[in-house]
């Protein structure tokens, strides 16, 4: 096949959001119709170059085409099964409604953490957001209870590790408790059985839920469009970070404390805005999750101003 046909197919269907699998399959059907076409000028006696140029012409224009396949795909851009990549992507929105969920907690101040509304809480945020993604991902009911189960399994496993090594870390640096370290240990959030059984119980419903009712509830919902690793990793990350330095330094007692290792001395003053705060007239930190939200905001005006606003749609 002409090389200018395989660039024109590559443009048509890359960065819309359009799952693997239907883009495999598209790239067969749209280069048979387009050879079709080109076959059609050559027996018309039309030179190689003349009939690419006019199969691709009658074909159509590549951002209207390629939106239009994507918004009238059967699968409505859903797929069997998640691939490493989109688990990962999932894992890294259930982490991110989890640190919401703590922010807002903290936000509020004289709410307990160590409340069982905290709890259920959170285990509900949690469950829900994996609920959401997988059931609006996948279109086999086999595929979303698997994916369902191993994804809550991973986040539970990859945050219990996690909290382990942030409560060891907090008693290194703060030393507020007196408690042997295995005590405190075992008596913190870590091994909470609240929340414990309230994640299991809420992940046993979500995988009820999904085989019984899933695929009606979803029915009409499309997967509008599938984000790169790459851009989820700053979105996360950036979100994260804004929400620290939102909360800094008057929440969040670790993060004060390292600051105050760090420049030496208690914080006596502190000069906030939107790009930057100063500590003690000296010491600066920057707003990193607002910037980088910013390259994310300009990296996807450039992607509607290329592809089209209907393709993240």
């Amino acid at each position: 096949m002409s090389t200018e046909l395989e660039i024109y197919i590559k443009k048509l269907l890359d960065k819309r959001g359009i799952n693997d699998q239907d883009k495999e399959d598209l790239y067969y059907e749209i280069k048979d119709h387009l050879m079709l076409l080109k076959n059609e000028y050559l027996s018309k006696g039309l030179s190689e170059d003349e009939a690419v140029k006019l199969s691709i012409k009658d074909f159509g224009n590549i951002n209207f085409i390629g939106n239009d396949i994507k918004r009238n795909l059967p699968s409505n851009n859903k797929y069997e099964n998640l691939s490493f990549r989109e688990k990962t992507i999932c894992l890294l929105e259930m982490f991110l409604s989890y640190f919401i969920f703590i922010c807002i907690y903290a936000m509020a101040g004289n709410i307990s953490t160590q409340s069982i509304f905290f709890d259920i809480g959170m285990a509900t945020v949690v469950t829900l957001t994996s609920f959401i993604y997988i059931n609006k991902k996948l279109n086999s009911e086999k595929g979303k209870v698997k994916n369902l189960i191993i994804c809550n399994i991973l986040f539970f496993i990859i945050e219990k590790i996690i909290m382990l090594i942030f409560t060891i870390f907090t008693l290194n640096i703060i030393g507020l408790s007196t408690d042997p370290l295995l005590y405190t240990i075992t008596s913190s959030y870590v091994f909470d059985l609240t929340y414990i059984l309230a994640f299991v119980l809420l992940v046993f419903s979500s995988v009820i839920v999904t085989k019984y009712i899933g695929n009606m509830l979803f029915k009409n919902i499309r997967n509008t469009y599938n984000y790169t690793l790459a851009s989820t990793v700053l979105f996360v990350t950036s979100i994260i970070l804004l929400l620290i330095y939102y909360l800094i330094p008057n929440r969040f007692y670790l993060l004060r404390k390292i600051i105050i290792n760090t420049i030496g001395t208690e914080i006596i003053s502190v000069s906030k805005n939107v790009f930057f705060m100063v500590i003690n007239n000296g010491f600066v930190i920057p707003n990193i999750g607002l910037l980088l939200l910013m390259l994310l905001c300009i990296k996807l005006v450039l992607h509607i101003k290329k592809k089209g606003i209907k393709s993240i749609l």
